[in-house]
C-alpha cells in the first residue's frame, strides 16, 4: 500500500476538480480517479472523502466511500469517522448504522476517533441509547469521547444526563487521568467544548447551587476568559436577578475576545431584567467596537429595553437602522418593532410598521 504522502498532490488535484466541475456536469468520482489518481489508493479515497465532508458535501462524501468499498478496498481507520460525519450531517441514521457495521467488521469500532464520530452520529440523529452504548464500549475515553457524549446529552435536553456524565468524568480525571490524544492547545479546546455544554445543561436543572459551582470550576481551571464558555456563562445567569446580572457583567467584562454572540448576551440579560440604561450603554460600546458589527439580533435586544422603559426616541432610530439595513421582513425584528410602539403607547405606528 502507497504512503499517504506520495499521492499528496494528486489527492490535492482531484478535491480541487470535484469542486469546481462536479456540479456542472455532474463528473462522476471514479471518473476523476481514472483520469488523475490511482483509484486503488485508499489514501486517495480517504482525502476526498475527508474534503467532501469538511466543505458540507455529505451526500457525495457517502457516495465516494460507497465507491471506495465497491472497489473492494481495505479502508483505514481513517477512512470512517468523516464518513460517519457525513451521515450525521445528513441525518441519515440508516447510513450511519451500515457505516458503524463495517466498522464493526473491519475492527475499528473501538477506535477513538470512530467510536466518538459515532457517539455525534447517534446524538445528532436522537438515538441517545446507541451513542451511550458506543460510549461504554470503548476501551480506553479521551477527551473527545467524554466531549462528544455530554454534548449529546446537551442536545437532545438531557440536561440531568450531561451534568452526571460530566461529574463522572471528573472522578475518572482525578482517580486515572483523561487521555488526550492532541496538543495541549487542542486539549484546551475540547475540554472549553465540553464546559459550554454542562453550562448550557446546568442551566436547565433546577437545582440550587449547580450553574455556581460550574462557575467555579470553570474558573479554576482558566475557561471563563474564553469567549464560547464566557458567553454560554452569560446565557446561564440571564435570569438570575440582580445578582445574576452582576455576576454576568462581570464575566463579560473578562472575555478577552468578545463577538457578536457577547454583546448581544449582556445586553440581553439587561433587557430581560428590566435595566434599559445599561443595555443602551453597551450598544454604545458596540457602535464605536472597529471589529465587531451588530445584526438583527442586536437590534431586537435593543427594541425590547427600549419597549420595557418606554424609550420611544431610542426605539425609533433603531426603527430606521432597521430599514437602512433592510431588515423590515425579519419576523423577530418586525415583532420586535411592534411590540415596542405599543408599550411607547403608539399603537397606531405600531399597526403602519
Amino acid at each position: 500500500m502507497k504512503a499517504p504522502s506520495k499521492t499528496t498532490a494528486l489527492v490535492a488535484s482531484v478535491s480541487r476538480l470535484v469542486h469546481t466541475e462536479r456540479y456542472t456536469d455532474r463528473q462522476n468520482l471514479t471518473t476523476l480517479f481514472n483520469r488523475y489518481v490511482d483509484k486503488t489508493d485508499v489514501f486517495s479515497w480517504n482525502s476526498v472523502i475527508a474534503d467532501l465532508a469538511r466543505s458540507g458535501d455529505s451526500a457525495e462524501a457517502l457516495r465516494a466511500f460507497s465507491s471506495m468499498r465497491k472497489l473492494s478496498l481495505y479502508p483505514t481507520r481513517s477512512s470512517f469517522p468523516c464518513a460517519i460525519k457525513a451521515c450525521s450531517s445528513l441525518l441519515d441514521i440508516f447510513s450511519g448504522k451500515q457505516t458503524h457495521q463495517q466498522a464493526f467488521v473491519f475492527g475499528y469500532q473501538s477506535d477513538i476517533f470512530v467510536s466518538s464520530a459515532l457517539i455525534v452520529m447517534y446524538s445528532t440523529c436522537g438515538q441517545l441509547k446507541d451513542a451511550r452504548q458506543v460510549f461504554d464500549e470503548i476501551p480506553n475515553r479521551n477527551i473527545v469521547s467524554w466531549t462528544s457524549m455530554i454534548r449529546g446529552y446537551d442536545l437532545n435536553g438531557n440536561a440531568l444526563d450531561a451534568v452526571s456524565l460530566f461529574k463522572d468524568l471528573l472522578v475518572e480525571e482525578n482517580d486515572n487521568g483523561v487521555r488526550r490524544d492532541y496538543y495541549d492547545d487542542a486539549a484546551m479546546l475540547l475540554d472549553s467544548m465540553s464546559m459550554v455544554s454542562v453550562i448550557s445543561a446546568c442551566s436547565r436543572v433546577s437545582a440550587k447551587g449547580l450553574t455556581e459551582s460550574v462557575h467555579s470550576f470553570v474558573i479554576k481551571r482558566g475557561f471563563d476568559r474564553g469567549v464560547s464558555v464566557g458567553n454560554t456563562l452569560l446565557d446561564a445567569y440571564a435570569k438570575g436577578g440582580e445578582r445574576g446580572v452582576a455576576v454576568a457583567r462581570k464575566i463579560f467584562d473578562q472575555i478577552v475576545d468578545k463577538d457578536r454572540v457577547s454583546y448581544n448576551s449582556i445586553m440581553s440579560v439587561y433587557a430581560q431584567n428590566g435595566m434599559s440604561n445599561e443595555a443602551f450603554d453597551v450598544f454604545r460600546i458596540l457602535v464605536n467596537d472597529k471589529v465587531v458589527t451588530f445584526n438583527s439580533i442586536t437590534l431586537s435586544t435593543v427594541l425590547l429595553a427600549a419597549s420595557h422603559s418606554g424609550a420611544l426616541r431610542i426605539g425609533k432610530c433603531i426603527h430606521d437602522q432597521v430599514i437602512r439595513m433592510g431588515l423590515e421582513d425579519d419576523v423577530i425584528v418586525g415583532t420586535s418593532i411592534i411590540d415596542m410602539y405599543c408599550k411607547c403607547g403608539r399603537v397606531e405606528t405600531a399597526r403602519k410598521a
